[in-house]
């Protein structure tokens, strides 16, 4: 059943709608590529794949539009894909549910894809009507912008005719800006060591957050679940012995972790030290959060006793240093225009492995 089939433009939205049901996370579009394909032979458009998965679409230019300048429509086929730690929605093999909620399209547990299938709708949508005058039309449809630009870094530029193109991936409807923002990815590592200890296995987590966006929403004040974990373990430190067994949150670079879990080792005897302390952070954290993420969770849960290999005193040390003092949020914002954010970072995803963290 259609869900979007009363929303305006109907067209745009039918083909949105369709979009939403193929899996397209970065990395992972194939299969939007072969639909593009496929929609391309259908309305006899002269197309071309390449071994990115980037698809051009070319389409004449309509009766008194042939000596206009041929103009290039710009969105990107994959999206973020992220969700809610209950959801059972396997966003590599399916599509997400598409819900209405009055004026606003979202998606059940998952993020919507929005960004920039809606781009891709509107691109094709154009393409499909024979009924709109225009000039020439080349449609690029990039992949993997989300984690890089890397499909827009393989195209190859000769496939392209036009000067003037239009990039479909903004945030507000109405205003073309004339500008763009520049981006970079940092991939760190620390090395640690691990020693065997005995003690009790227990798990602290950060959960609850909203999350959101890397870039649209880092102004929005909300938790970044990696660093307000590491804040908690590094108050636990304060009152005992605690080894790292296990430490990771964030699911890609670009969205804010809205959770963050450790295992770790710690005196028997210091259980109930531990719990008050998490006890105690959750308090605060709903307190620091109230507007921005009042739902925010601290939990502890004890297990039982164990012998493992966990990070020794100086690597633990050195990993709550990260969690707790790596920038993160705005950084700057524009003197020139009110509200703009100018510099921003978010530190997305974070993992301990056996000899190393890795942070991004």
């Amino acid at each position: 059943m259609q869900v979007l089939q009363h929303c305006e433009p109907k067209n745009v939205f039918a083909l949105f709608e369709q979009i939403c049901a193929i899996p397209h996370g970065s990395g992972n579009t194939d299969r939007i590529a072969d639909w593009v394909v496929n929609f391309a032979g259908q309305h006899g458009l002269r197309h071309v794949r390449d071994g990115a998965n980037n698809v051009v679409l070319y389409k004449a230019a309509s009766a008194g539009y042939e000596n206009a300048p041929t103009i290039i429509l710009q969105g990107h086929l994959d999206m973020v894909c992220a969700k809610t730690p209950d959801c059972p929605i396997d966003m590599a093999n399916e599509g997400v549910r598409v819900t209405v909620d009055g004026d606003w399209v979202q998606a059940e547990s998952t993020s919507l894809g929005g960004d920039n299938g809606i781009a891709v709708a509107m691109a094709l949508a154009i393409l499909a009507d024979d009924a709109l005058p225009h000039p020439a039309l080349e449609v690029v449809l990039t992949t993997d912008e989300e984690t890089g630009m890397h499909g827009a870094f393989a195209l190859d530029g000769s496939l392209l005719q036009g000067r003037q193109m239009l990039n479909l991936d903004s945030e507000e409807e109405g205003i073309l800006t004339v500008s763009c923002a520049g981006g970079l990815r940092v991939e760190g590592t620390l090395p640690i060591t691990r020693v065997s200890q005995t003690g009790l296995r227990c798990t602290v987590s950060v959960t609850g957050l909203l999350g959101g966006h890397s870039g649209v929403e880092i102004h929005k004040g909300r938790g970044n679940a990696i660093q307000l974990l590491g804040r908690v373990l590094h108050a636990i430190t304060e009152q005992t012995t605690c080894g790292l067994l296990t430490l990771g949150g964030g699911v890609v670079d670009n969205a804010i972790p809205l959770q963050a879990t450790a295992d770790i080792l710690i005196p028997a005897d210091a259980e109930e030290a531990v719990a008050e302390v998490v006890k105690r952070y959750q308090a605060i954290f709903r307190n620091e959060y109230a507007t921005t993420d009042g739902g925010v969770c601290v939990t502890f849960t004890a297990g039982s006793a164990d012998t493992a290999a966990v990070t020794d005193t100086v690597s633990t040390d050195r990993v709550l240093f990260v969690l707790t003092t790596a920038p993160t949020g705005v950084q700057v914002m524009s003197a020139d225009m009110p509200d703009l954010v100018q510099t921003s970072l978010n530190l997305g995803v974070l993992s301990l492995q056996d000899d190393r963290l890795c942070a991004t």
